[in-house]
């Protein structure tokens, strides 16, 4: 009974009202009948009336339609609310060397999120008091600024003003809208306002606004822009300080104190007069603020060491594993060691432009056309405008030609004079075999209006100069982890964004050598081997052509001892190695070193480092690691640790290390790693294991033992010390090796050396694979490089004294049997050998004055 009056109460109230409602419209309708008839005038009038009420009503029926239209129409588009109160601030990923040096920084937003309790409270009421003084009073659109703006507009439509409130700014600032300035953007940002404003709580939304707003010069909210600007929080500014950084919003690019200071004055000054008319500030703080002068300027850590080779590689990585959240502030410390990447940058450059002068002036600068009815200058700094420096080398335009000197302008129009010691090297480039004369004047070099490159040669002095068509790589490892402390792929990576270091995968030539040595060794050869030196013919089942290898030289020297084949870099030695010890064994021993047994030819050219084999300079110097400590394979790597932006570690693999005996640590987290489950994105052996408690790392597989790595790495310490290498020795130390490398028409040129302590490949060679020159070598260019880097690689690293480990004996050997001499034999040499396999040596062949060679066929 209770619930049914309570149903009928509303019900017959309603029933009610609707009947009065419509007695009373029934009344007003025949009083209107009554005043229309009354008077033809009053008919007129009823009918004026009328349609006036019916325009009324369709133009009203009709905004809401437009309105309901544009919301189905626009509300799809809107980002979703969560954009705003889950926001993710932004920052930049950087990129750190192992001494904590900047390498590089990726993201354009410079943010440092501040509370809004932080802020200073000046700062906060003279922004709103400039940019929304009712922002605590509205819904998120301020109507009458909207309608006042409106009004504006309808009077005079060169006037543009968006009625923006601080919460219709959002969307665009954080980067869902575009600045367009269209009315469809403006709806836009009125639906997301009055959705924000829903969703968040007005302090909320001015933290969210105070934190993304632009501040120009790259930085992002009030915090950043302090220290870009002053150089300090935001909470030690004053008033002038803050009332600048609260103008700048308007215009974040143009009139911020460094690119526009004149605006930013005005801008500055019309905050203060706002705050000082709203009762913010008093009279004489306004005056003591107007009166300051503008103190700001760009205050930024700039890069410590440009290494964007290496950075790319990191930032790649670490996308891969984490996405977009590596820009939310993670900081990258890689294995990077800064002197060393600074001295392989150095010397790449170095080495390109002394190859690049050598052969020729290419005459590939552009000309300036010039209007001879105006003033020269002014049109070639115009020219010059958005050319930057490349490398060291500065963008140039020739303003007047003597006759042995040039006067060049730069960009800044800042002017320099070129003289002829800067000139005379540039004769006319007619290949990498031929010469031209030197040129006699510097017109015929270059003519008024050319653009340019120059080069600092000494403080002061000035070189005409060229960007290299040659490429070149060094990469450098520590053999001890495997941590990769220097990279450098190319030139210049502004010009192309290619890694020669890891990306290129070119013939590796004689650099392989060691590596089929090295085979030898490990199936019982010894240094002391002996195997003819002498012509050789590879005939084709399926073709009338047979394959005839032959030495660089030209000459062959009969039997020789494996060492001397090794620093002498003699081909036909190193392929009837191949031979004797079989292609597989070279395969499977090589494969230990890092190299795809796939990729190893099946034929002669495994010997030799040519045919389809290919190698990068990453994987050869990562494979020299292993000679350089004592057998042990370790995996090349670049990331040491990875912090979030609160300093927390989210990344730390764990490689493999070179040891023996290995610390305890190390071997007890082996055994629980073989024994406990692995996450499905880790494996033991050659790839990434996360962090264990204080290990951070594995010991590393041995690929050899201890007296193969010694008499391998004797073997190529002589091909410094006598050998290809013998350049080296300028560097004044004996605890150096390495081996050169040159392929066909010296297409690809290498040197891969070592200390213990670091093991670098250098690399030099043409992008299209054609010929340096019939003068170029490993030993010219490539060890050019790597005694460069090594020079400060080496700087304060004592001379270690090499020993041989137990089970290796030094004895006196026939130089030309390679048997044990015989006491007292005069021409005896000493050599290092296994105790096993003492007391002699295999013997293939006798020397003999005058002896002549057949060629020896093989099948």
């Amino acid at each position: 009974m209770k619930a049914s009056l309570v149903r009928w109460i509303p019900a017959t109230a309603f029933r009610f009202a609707l009947a009065r409602f419509r007695g009373g419209c029934q009344r007003f309708r025949s009083a209107m009948h009554r005043w229309r008839d009354s008077s033809r005038r009053n008919q007129r009038l009823y009918l004026a009336a009328k349609w006036v009420v019916f325009g009324g009503f369709s133009g009203f029926f009709a905004f809401v339609a437009a309105l309901a239209g544009a919301f189905l129409y626009l509300n799809p588009q809107l980002p979703e609310l969560e954009t705003y109160s889950n926001f993710v601030h932004e920052r930049p990923l950087r990129v750190f060397a192992s001494d904590g040096a900047l390498l590089a920084e990726y993201g354009t937003r410079r943010l440092i999120p501040i509370e809004l309790e932080e802020v200073p409270e000046l700062y906060v009421k003279g922004l709103i008091a400039t940019e929304d003084h009712r922002f605590y009073s509205h819904n998120g659109i301020d109507w009458w600024s909207l309608a006042n703006d409106m009004l504006a507009l309808l009077t005079n439509p060169d006037i543009r003003r968006g009625a923006s409130t601080i919460t219709m700014q959002l969307p665009r600032n954080i980067g869902d809208l575009s600045r367009e300035r269209t009315f469809i953007r403006k709806f836009k940002e009125m639906l997301l306002a009055l959705k924000i404003e829903r969703e968040l709580t007005k302090d909320e939304i001015l933290e969210l606004y105070i934190n993304v707003v632009p501040f120009g010069k790259q930085s992002y909210g009030v915090q950043a822009a302090a220290f870009t600007y002053y150089g300090k929080p935001a909470s030690e500014l004053n008033l002038a300080q803050l009332a600048m950084l609260a103008g700048i919003s308007k215009r974040p690019e143009a009139a911020n104190p460094i690119n526009g200071p004149e605006p930013a004055l005005a801008r500055r000054n019309l905050v203060l007069r706002r705050m000082v008319a709203q009762g913010i500030i008093d009279r004489i703080a306004f005056e003591d603020a107007v009166a300051q002068p503008i103190t700001a300027r760009v205050h930024r850590r700039e890069l410590d060491l440009y290494s964007p080779y290496p950075c790319e590689l990191v930032r790649q990585e670490l996308v891969r594993r984490f996405g977009r959240q590596v820009y939310s502030g993670f900081n990258a410390y890689t294995t990077i060691v800064t002197p060393q990447q600074a001295a392989a940058q150095n010397a790449v450059r170095s080495v390109l432009l002394s190859y690049d002068r050598r052969y020729g002036w290419r005459r590939q600068q552009e000309q300036v056309e010039l209007d001879p009815g105006t003033e020269i200058r002014p049109q070639l700094v115009s020219a010059l405008a958005g050319r930057v420096p490349l490398a060291g080398l500065l963008p140039v335009a020739v303003l007047d030609v003597q006759e042995r000197s040039i006067t060049v302008v730069d960009r800044q129009d800042r002017e320099t004079a070129i003289e002829w010691e800067g000139i005379k090297w540039a004769r006319e480039f007619r290949g990498t075999d031929v010469y031209s004369p030197p040129p006699k004047t510097a017109d015929q070099v270059v003519s008024t209006g050319d653009i340019v490159w120059i080069r600092e040669a000494e403080e002061g002095e000035w070189h005409l100069a060229q960007v290299p068509e040659v490429q070149g790589a060094l990469v450098a490892v520590d053999p001890s982890h495997g941590g990769i402390t220097a990279m450098v792929g190319g030139f210049d990576f502004g010009i192309r964004q290619f890694n020669h270091a890891t990306q290129a995968r070119r013939q590796p030539g004689s650099g392989f050598k060691p590596f089929v040595y090295s085979s030898a060794l490990s199936v019982g050869r010894s240094p002391a081997s002996i195997y003819l030196d002498a012509p050789l013919r590879f005939d084709n089942a399926d073709s009338a052509q047979s394959y005839r290898p032959r030495n660089d030289s030209m000459r062959y020297n009969g039997p020789t001892r494996l060492r001397e084949a090794l620093y002498r870099s003699i081909n036909l030695v190193s392929m009837r190695v191949v031979e004797d010890i079989g292609y597989r064994t070279v395969q499977d021993h090589a494969s230990l070193f890092g190299f795809e047994r796939e990729a190893l030819p099946n034929d002669a050219q495994l010997a030799i480092g040519g045919g389809t084999m290919s190698a990068t300079p990453l994987q050869m110097a990562s494979a020299y690691a292993v000679f350089a400590n004592g057998g042990f394979r370790v995996e090349p790597h670049l990331i040491s640790y990875v912090e979030d932006h609160l300093g927390n570690v989210v990344h730390e693999p764990i490689h493999p290390r070179a040891c023996e005996p290995c610390t305890e640590d190390a071997t007890l987290l082996e055994e629980s790693i073989q024994l406990a489950e692995l996450e499905p994105d880790q494996t033991f052996r050659g790839a990434t294991l996360e962090r264990s408690g204080n290990v951070k790392f594995v010991p590393a597989d041995r690929v050899f033992d201890a007296k193969h790595a010694f008499l391998i790495d004797s073997m190529l310490r002589d091909v410094v010390k006598r050998g290809t290498g013998s350049r080296a020795r300028q560097l004044g130390r004996t605890d150096l090796a390495g081996k050169t490398g040159t392929t066909n028409e010296a297409a690809d040129t290498w040197f891969n050396g070592y200390h213990r302590s670091v093991a670098a490949t250098a690399w030099v060679g043409f992008s299209t694979r054609r010929s340096l020159g019939e003068n170029e070598w490993g030993s010219t260019r490539p060890l050019s490089i790597w005694i460069e880097f090594m020079e400060t690689a080496l700087e304060g690293v004592e001379e270690l004294a090499v020993l041989p480990p137990d089970g290796i004996a030094q004895v006196r050997i026939d130089p030309e049997t390679g048997e044990l001499a015989d006491p007292g034999q005069p021409g005896s040499i000493l050599e290092y050998l296994r105790e096993e396999d003492l007391p002699k040596t295999s013997k293939v062949g006798e020397r003999e004055s005058g002896l002549e060679f057949e060629i020896e066929e093989l099948f």
